[in-house]
């Protein structure tokens, strides 16, 4: 089923400049928004290693500080 999207002439202009040989404007926007999503997934990824790191961090001062006693 297909849907009319209205877009202004920059966006249009910026869509057209993305297309390859015969895409269609859906095929790049669905790229579009699978590469928004693959970036959202990195950057939750890296968020989840920076708070282990931090875990980690505060878990390893605590050692040290009961070594110390």
């Amino acid at each position: 089923m297909s849907k009319m999207l209205k877009v202004n002439d920059q966006v249009y202009h910026e869509l057209d400049a993305l297309k390859v040989g015969h895409q269609t404007f859906s095929d790049v926007i669905k790229e579009l928004l699978a590469a928004r999503l693959k970036t959202f997934e990195f950057i939750n990824m890296l968020e989840g290693q920076l708070k282990y790191r931090e875990w980690q961090q505060q878990e390893l001062s605590k050692l040290h500080q009961d070594q110390r006693r």
